[in-house]
């Protein structure tokens, strides 16, 4: 962004809130500044306040508290939101809410300026220009909601055709962003109901290979949940839990709970090729060899097991594979092998392994950074097993199982079986990712190659991969091939550049919705989200959108909604009345499940064997030729090393706004709170490193892969291993808005396509890169 561009935008979305750029950041310059910045919103001046609504008497203030969540985030958190005449001010935690016991992190905040956010879609827009590509003018012109709708449903009877037939409704791609669970929930009925086995969903691409990796243990494919509050020794693998780690606002208040609250606090040791926000609240970080973290995981195993430290009654009765698990660990993890590939000494293997095995309880943590490789399953495996060999298995303070709230069911219904039963588009399942439950990244290549099948017509929900994914020139050729796309969000994006048909939704704090978070707390809770303010643009729920376009299709796919609500406040209700009764969710906004229950060893293990299996027998049931043991895979880097000497390591910053982008004033300006700035993103490489090439604290320098390159601001210090540079992730945007266009750079440019076979995990972490003066 040019300078006084920057100046003169920054200083205008300041006066909203009588906020100076100096008081925010005094504030991101602080190393700690995660945890005091929600802390600072909670104080901000009142926006708005002396506003008066249309109706409201000159003079009179009225004042409320309304009950609803956030979805900045995949978190959910319950929010209360401060509203004065007709204007929402403020957002807090729910007090009520037991996962996050009433508090928020930094970007609940920001809902208030995704709501007034002047760049909305305000109507639905028809494009009038038939070519398409970055950057071409779309031409729109408006239209009305019955025009619009009417367009779109007879473009899906034609797609669908007649649903007996071979090949038709499988045509049908829904792409989904962050969305409420309520609309996912909505969306999956439709794609049931219509018949199409291809809703791909952005979640796809953060975590795949860490379920894979808890699936090929105990059968759960899914986010592991850890009991924090409890817990006495936490062993971080490339998760960065005050960053971007979900439940985030669970995550930074355990933080608080085990770090001050109790007169013996929790240890903290981080692993990661860069000095994340949790390395910097951590007692200790070890900067390790990038792609090396699964050979770390089995050298800590080694030392365990061979100095008996193991958890003997746990492994001996509730584990199967044992003895081949040791031998492996025994006889290729020595701490002197494991040195020299991951730069972390011997001793300092041990030391770990020592007091993590002996601080019970204890809790090893994989994350992005350690996972999201080829053979990133695998880590995820390695990095599982450690909580069973120390015990630390469904026990307080150690790994849980995230209960799920018993929403009222919808059963099944209507004709589809033909297009469902098709190979879905990703080929997840398949015996090219034999493990996988979606390959996100993957629907970019099966649109231009029209492999397994060509797709017929789009439909985006808040999704924005163009931005999100790695290689993402492809995304453009898609898009730009695609016969019919229509974009439902409340926002532009990149992905808009592409539609046919535009069609505005509300932002969170205008709709009906139930919510609650990923793994995390153990005990389920759910979130209600009601409006708390009258919508300012001719906008409809996601709900409204589907249910409609069900009714105008007609036959089953009409009949499968029937009874369950045609509006998002009736199919919401009908959800969620089995758990509280309605006036009394409207007033709290939370239900809270029973308290946790642990040890239910004969419940939770999904296994041939029925026990915690450090050889995976689920994995030989899909895949016999596949080794069934956690170890450490060679990761083939793409680019020679020798012309690109660097690896690229991207970061999502706890002010990266899930929901919409990065059109956000507040979210900018202390974006990077590491390095005390915002409105950019650096090419952060290590003093020592950029001494050899010439390159000095802020110098402007090309980032280039094999694939591209970016030019950007060098940061320059210690906390970064020295074969990496690392660029944070959010930025880059040229659609998204006045606060977002022409600000920093997206990475994703020039990182390669890649995958983690198993799970169809993207791989972010495999790309080479050269770093020179610009």
């Amino acid at each position: 962004m040019d300078k006084e561009r920057n100046k003169g935008e920054t200083a205008k979305g300041n006066l909203i809130l009588g906020v100076t750029r100096r008081t925010f950041l005094k504030i991101s310059g602080l190393a700690a500044a995660t945890a005091l910045i929600s802390r600072f919103f909670s104080r901000l001046p009142v926006f708005g306040a002396d506003c008066n609504s249309p109706g409201q008497s000159e003079g009179v203030i009225t004042e409320k508290w309304v009950t609803t969540s956030c979805l900045n985030c995949a978190t959910r958190c319950g929010t209360r939101v401060r509203v004065v005449n007709g204007k929402a001010v403020k957002i807090t935690g729910n007090p009520l809410s037991q996962v996050t016991e009433g508090e928020n992190c930094p970007r609940a905040h920001i809902g208030l300026q995704v709501l007034y956010d002047e760049e909305r879609i305000t109507r639905p827009l028809k494009r009038t220009n038939p070519a398409k590509g970055k950057g071409i003018d779309p031409q729109w012109a408006p239209v009305s909601w019955e025009e619009a709708l009417g367009e779109v449903g007879e473009r899906l009877k034609v797609v669908r055709g007649d649903f007996r037939a071979p090949g038709g409704p499988h045509k049908l791609l829904l792409l989904a962003g962050l969305n409420t669970v309520s609309d996912e929930d909505y969306l999956r009925r439709f794609a049931e109901a219509y018949g199409t086995p291809n809703l791909i969903i952005d979640e796809g691409l953060e975590n795949e290979a860490d379920r894979a990796g808890q699936w090929l243990a105990d059968g759960h494919y899914t986010q592991s949940a850890y009991d924090l509050p409890r817990t006495s020794y936490i062993l971080s693998f490339g998760a960065g839990i005050l960053e971007s780690e979900k439940p985030l606002a669970r995550n930074l208040r355990m933080w608080g709970k085990i770090r001050r609250e109790r007169p013996n606090r929790a240890k903290v040791v981080v692993i990661d090729s860069r000095y994340s926000v949790t390395a910097a609240k951590a007692d200790r970080w070890l900067p390790i060899n990038p792609g090396t973290y699964g050979a770390l995981a089995m050298a800590i195993a080694n030392v365990i097991i061979s100095e008996n430290l193991y958890d003997t009654d746990f492994v001996n009765n509730r584990t199967a594979g044992f003895a081949e698990y040791r031998e492996l660990a025994l006889s290729q993890y020595s701490p002197e092998q494991v040195a020299a590939l991951t730069s972390i000494p011997a001793e300092t293997i041990r030391e770990i392994a020592r007091e993590f095995a002996t601080t019970k309880p204890a809790i090893a943590w994989r994350g992005r950074t350690a996972t999201s490789i080829p053979g990133g399953s695998y880590t995820g495996y390695a990095i599982f097993c450690l909580n069973a060999l120390v015990g630390s298995i469904d026990v307080p303070g150690g790994v849980i199982y995230q209960e799920e709230p018993e929403y009222r069911e919808i059963m099944p219904y209507g004709f589809g079986d033909e297009g469902r039963n098709r190979p879905r588009i990703d080929l997840s399942g398949t015996s090219q990712f034999p493990a996988a439950r979606m390959v996100t990244n993957r629907v970019a290549d099966a649109i231009i190659s029209d492999n397994p099948y060509p797709v017929e017509m789009a439909i985006g929900f808040n999704a924005n991969f163009i931005m999100s994914q790695p290689g993402n020139w492809r995304w453009h050729e898609a898009m730009k091939k695609l016969p019919y796309y229509v974009h439902v969000s409340p926002f532009f994006n990149e992905m808009t550049d592409y539609a046919d048909i535009l069609l505005p939704s509300p932002t969170f704090l205008e709709l009906w919705g139930y919510d609650h978070s990923p793994p995390g707390s153990g005990f389920a809770e759910v979130r209600l989200k009601q409006p708390v303010v009258e919508r300012t643009t001719d906008s409809r729920d996601v709900i409204e959108i589907i249910f409609t376009l069900a009714q105008s299709l007609g036959g089953s796919v009409a009949e499968s909604f029937h009874g369950v609500g045609g509006s998002a406040e009736r199919f919401v209700r009908y959800r969620t009345e089995p758990l509280i009764p309605w006036s009394e969710f409207l007033e709290k906004g939370v239900w809270t499940g029973p308290a946790y229950r642990y040890h239910k060893y004969d419940e939770i293990f999904r296994t041939p064997s029925g026990k915690f299996e450090f050889r995976s027998g689920n994995l030989q049931q899909i895949n016999k030729d596949a080794v069934p043991l956690p170890h450490q895979e060679a990761v083939s880097y793409l680019g020679d090393h020798l012309e690109y000497p660097l690896v690229l390591q991207v970061y999502q910053p706890v002010l990266d706004v899930e929901n919409g982008g990065q059109n956000y004033p507040w979210a900018q300006e202390f974006n990077l709170v590491q390095h005390g700035t915002g409105w950019e993103n650096f090419a952060e490489m290590n003093r020592h490193t950029a001494a050899a090439l010439g390159i000095r604290d802020h110098d402007n320098v090309w980032v280039e892969s094999p694939f591209g390159k970016i030019r950007l601001k060098a940061r320059v210090f210690e906390g970064i291993h020295p074969g990496v540079v690392a660029i944070a992730l959010g930025q880059g945007h040229y659609a998204n808005g006045k606060w977002a266009d022409g600000t920093g750079v997206n990475p994703n440019e020039i990182i390669g396509v890649d995958y983690d076979r198993l799970s169809g995990q993207s791989a972010f972490f495999n790309t080479r890169v050269k770093v020179y003066r610009a």
